[in-house]
């Protein structure tokens, strides 16, 4: 019967733990994974559920409210989707795929991208992305192969000017920053085109813009909603914690997140929706236990090394010391018997000419410490 349960227990998750994961799984960002299998609201970054979420025409006013509330400076009417995937400029460039690449009614266009793992050089990436929509504003890759190939006409601007561009990040790490009061609200950091001089920077160019919303940087946990203050710390709640509320936190009343929590549940996805969720949830799972392995293993390795090579340069020190402290050991050593033979000498010069002088035994023991026998040794005519 137990057994009976456990199978309909994993058919209605649609998600069964891998056997040889079961000895790393006590990790507890790793038991929050796997716990998802059975809340009622995806985990929105996801790649699946972030898609579905934000990157479809029936919930495009989740993405503006999203984007304006990241950049306020921005009021979004509508937005046209593009194909996310971005052929490369050259024969033989492997193709560029975004999470989210769209265009607003007033020319503006916003690249998205999830970033769950922390990686080096990430801002140099969004840079190296920036490219695709900037070029795609001249010429795009796939208007270039048609020219080449003559099945279209050239169309060329007769002007440069670009519309805005902004990139836009929603991370799970935080980002280095010099100055930590740069971040607004402590979540989101953006960069624009500026002169390194001047307060605030003039402008050189309004075509590029990056925006970072820095997820890990909120310090609200999961169990107390209450205590986000603005619309911004609540998206950041809602992108780190939904999968872990049972119902929409009563806080959390406005449009935006009624219709975010309900395009969020699980219920609502398909079957296929579900395997690709499911897919999500494993890969990372996967990730977060073989990092935790290899971290483990790289530490225990690091500190055998550092045992070992630490042994060995305590020898070679130890050796290196005990020569100094030996040499330096025996220098003393030596200067002191030689001043106690210098000293023995001495005397014994003092008694031989104490005794040609006629001065008693008795006395000349006293003056120069030496025994009888010796005064009488010293007396002795010496041999040759």
């Amino acid at each position: 019967m137990k057994k009976e349960q456990k199978d309909e227990s994993d058919l209605t998750t649609g998600y069964r733990m891998p056997e040889e994961l079961n000895g790393i799984l006590e990790d507890a960002r790793i038991k929050d994974i796997s716990r998802e299998a059975q809340s009622r609201y995806a985990n929105i970054m996801y790649d699946t559920a972030f898609k579905l979420i934000f990157g479809t025409r029936a919930n495009r006013k989740l993405l503006i409210e999203l984007l304006e509330c990241l950049i306020p400076e921005k009021k979004i009417s509508d937005v046209t989707f593009h194909d996310k995937e971005i052929p490369g400029y050259f024969i033989g460039d492997k193709k560029t795929v975004f999470d989210l690449f769209c265009t607003s009614t007033e020319g503006d266009t916003f690249v998205v991208e999830m970033q769950l793992v922390e990686q080096n050089y990430f801002t140099d990436r969004m840079l190296f992305y920036s490219t695709y929509p900037i070029r795609e504003q001249i010429v795009s890759p796939l208007e270039e192969e048609r020219i080449r190939k003559k099945k279209t006409k050239v169309h060329q601007r007769d002007t440069y000017r670009l519309d805005p561009v902004y990139m836009v990040g929603i991370l799970d790490f935080r980002l280095p920053h010099e100055q930590e009061d740069c971040l607004r609200e402590g979540l989101v950091s953006t960069y624009s085109i500026r002169s390194d001089h001047g307060e605030g920077g003039e402008q050189m160019t309004d075509a590029l813009h990056f925006v970072f919303l820095e997820l890990d940087r909120l310090t609200i946990d999961k169990d107390h909603p209450e205590l986000c203050r603005s619309l911004l710390e609540k998206i950041a709640f809602a992108f780190r914690h939904i999968s872990f509320l049972n119902d929409r936190p009563v806080e959390f009343g406005e449009e935006f997140f009624q219709h975010l929590f309900h395009a969020a549940e699980l219920a609502n996805m398909t079957s296929i929706q579900r395997r690709h969720y499911d897919r999500d949830m494993q890969a990372l799972l996967d990730y977060r236990a073989q990092m935790k392995c290899a971290t483990e293993k790289g530490l225990k390795q690091g500190i055998e090394e550092g045992l070992k090579q630490g042994i060995e340069e305590g020898l070679k020190q130890g050796l290196k010391e005990g020569r100094a402290k030996g040499r330096a050991e025996g220098r003393e050593e030596g200067r002191a018997e030689g001043r106690a033979e210098g000293r023995a000498e001495q005397n014994q010069d003092n008694a031989r000419e104490m005794m040609r002088l006629g001065i008693s035994e008795e006395i000349i023991c006293q003056v120069t410490k030496l025994s009888p026998e010796e005064l009488r040794n010293l007396s002795q005519p010496q041999k040759e």
